[in-house]
């Protein structure tokens, strides 16, 4: 019983996270205007996200043609270009699927499809929580 509690207030926290991350949250287009798809070299997409800052609420938006998929995945199965997880797929009239960051940590994307991840159709990110930590602390007060 224990366990499930626990289980039940990371959640809540999660979702009281997200709401505080809504008026903050951006929705990133993976790729920029080249979208999701066959890189042109093997650091695009880590380049990519290399400049950003993600946070608990943001959106990843996966844009394609063709033969696509994306895949959350362990950082073992990024390092491997291998999946265990659940793929999302294309479908003719399906060629756009965002994804809502809701865990803080790192998290790693592939395409699953023929060796588009070993041609570099992957990226990881380090989602932060959505706190703000700009700026000095202020200075303590003597009575």
């Amino acid at each position: 019983m224990g366990k499930h509690l626990g289980l039940i207030g990371l959640l809540m926290v999660v979702v009281c996270l997200s709401f505080a991350a809504s008026s903050e949250a951006r929705r990133y287009t993976v790729g920029g205007d080249f979208g999701w798809g066959i890189p042109p070299n093997q650091t695009f997409y880590s380049d990519w996200a290399s400049n950003k800052t993600f946070i608990i609420g943001d959106q990843l938006v996966f844009n394609w043609t063709g033969n696509q998929n994306v895949a959350d995945v362990r950082k073992e199965d990024y390092n491997n270009c291998t999946t265990n997880t659940i793929v999302f797929t294309g479908s003719p009239n399906m060629t756009v699927f965002t994804f809502t960051l809701v865990i803080p940590g790192p998290r790693y994307y592939i395409c699953t499809i023929d060796d588009n991840c070993e041609k570099g159709q992957k990226f990881s990110i380090d989602v932060k929580l959505p706190f703000s930590t700009s700026g000095p602390s202020p200075a303590p007060t003597t009575p």
